[in-house]
């Protein structure tokens, strides 16, 4: 048996651990060994358990990577934008009126969709 796996089984804890007087001992090595679990329920894996310290890391991990994928779109868009730039760029005005409305007829147009 692979250290690996050895340990991940050791990361294994059944629910019924909880109700059999267990949970105290695993919330203490969580809180004090930043220690996880994976609790199976009906042999499937269906919580972890890890620590405070450790779930506030990974949502700020978490928040670093969304901005860190929201400068990435905007840089495509941005290029996108760019390799346009030689056609021209219409004004939403000029287009509203290309299509003969008023900027005041469109906003009362919009008034009437529903988006859901």
């Amino acid at each position: 048996m692979s250290i690996e796996f050895a340990e991940f089984t050791e990361k294994l804890v059944s629910i019924s651990d909880f109700s059999q007087g267990k949970a105290g001992k695993i919330f203490t090595d969580v809180a004090e060994n930043n220690r996880e679990y994976i609790v199976l329920k009906n042999n499937q894996p269906t919580a972890v358990v890890i620590s405070v310290e450790e779930y506030k890391d990974t949502q700020r991990k978490l928040a670093r990577f969304e901005k860190f994928l929201d400068m990435i779109e905007n840089m495509r868009l941005l290029k996108i934008a760019e390799s346009r730039a030689p056609y021209g760029a219409t004004s939403l005005e000029e287009l509203v009126a290309e299509e003969g409305l008023s900027m005041e007829e469109l906003e009362e147009l919009a008034k009437t969709v529903e988006l859901e």
